[in-house]
């Protein structure tokens, strides 16, 4: 059987399967006479987790996170503890994302959070540190499933729906409310007024405060500075970013770090 200059018989060959299944083998008798630490996360968990995402069981959802947070880890690199720690980390971090996109959050904001949370992993080098962010990390999707689906219970029209998914798609792009009123080719008063009647806050508020959202995980998860952060969320002045952030959280960008991060 041949790809393009590929004999994937000479491949297996020279491989010697036989010796690596017996590896495997042998690695399997091993991990029957030590549970702790060849266990992976029973598969009766993660059907739990999917369940309670589906229907929306936010109690259920609070357990079965607290319980992955705490479950022991399986060996996912031998002879060195913390690259397995964060191989595992990695792992549940892409499907938790997943049941997180399957559910209804929104699909860049699950990537964007998966992309910071494992670039954290990457950057972190003790155990317990380690330890601590993945409970922050499975706790923080919790939330944010949470409030999808809390939020996916509003009945919205079909052009509030499709000016959400504009802001979404566009949040880090500067663009107004003629824009999005032509992309969905609507009135932008009309738009303005329903948007703000079925979302509860203005257009404008909508945009801030998912921008801010976005912020407040790229000051605690990144090193990035106040301009460059200011600069990616679509403002064009650190002081213009750092009011709005004022306005919706009550404090300050520096402010907010200092309350969430311990010094070394």
């Amino acid at each position: 059987m041949f790809i393009g200059n590929m004999d994937f018989s000479q491949i297996f060959n020279s491989l010697k399967i036989t010796d690596m299944s017996k590896k495997e083998e042998y690695l399997y008798q091993e991990s029957k006479n030590d549970s702790i630490n060849y266990s992976h996360y029973p598969y009766e968990l993660e059907k739990r987790l999917y369940q309670a995402i589906i229907t929306g069981n936010i109690d259920e959802l609070e357990k079965v996170g607290y319980e992955y947070s705490n479950y022991p880890s399986s060996v996912l690199c031998e002879n060195n503890s913390i690259r397995s720690l964060k191989n595992n980390m990695i792992c549940s971090c892409a499907l938790i994302t997943r049941m997180a996109i399957e559910t209804g959050l929104e699909e860049n904001y699950a990537y964007f959070l998966s992309d910071l949370y494992i670039n954290k992993i990457e950057s972190l080098r003790d155990e317990q540190s380690l330890l601590n962010l993945n409970a922050i990390m499975i706790l923080d999707f919790m939330t944010q499933i949470k409030n999808s689906l809390s939020s996916n219970k509003n009945n919205y029209s079909s052009i509030t729906k499709e000016v959400i998914k504009y802001i979404n798609d566009n949040l880090c792009t500067n663009f107004t409310l003629t824009d999005v009123a032509d992309h969905v080719n609507a009135n932008s008063s009309y738009l303005s007024r329903t948007f703000k009647k079925e979302v509860g806050i203005s257009f404008t508020k909508y945009i801030h405060m998912n921008r801010i959202k976005k912020a407040k995980h790229l000051l605690l998860f990144t090193n990035l500075s106040l301009v460059e952060i200011s600069t990616r969320l679509g403002y064009t002045t650190q002081s213009h970013f750092s009011k709005i952030f004022k306005q919706i959280s009550g404090m300050t960008p520096n402010t907010f770090k200092q309350n969430h991060i311990k010094p070394d």
